[in-house]
């Protein structure tokens, strides 16, 4: 696999990495990332056509998604505090 270009969208980073006519396209953001893999044939072979298909609603509903992920993560987190909170330390 090798990167064959990247780019930034506001706070978003791009990596277009291609691997046997696949292209696979990393979105990150902060501890976040969301990978997406197209096929030959799919329309997406360059980075210019990964520039075009990141515009507009793509990247609203990608911004959407790191938004859910960062609200799980946080979740999450806060559930095992609770559990190890919950927790006493055995005293002898």
């Amino acid at each position: 696999m090798r990167i064959i270009g990247e780019f930034d969208l506001d706070q978003i980073k791009v990596t277009v990495f291609k691997m046997n006519e696949r292209i696979s396209v990393k979105y990150e953001y902060n501890l976040l990332e969301q990978t997406y893999k197209f096929r030959d044939g799919s329309g997406i072979q360059t980075v210019e056509d990964v520039r075009q298909y990141s515009d507009g609603e793509v990247i609203q509903k990608i911004n959407h998604i790191f938004s859910e992920m960062a609200n799980l993560r946080m979740t999450g987190i806060n559930q095992l505090h609770q559990l190890n909170e919950d927790e006493f330390d055995e005293i002898i």
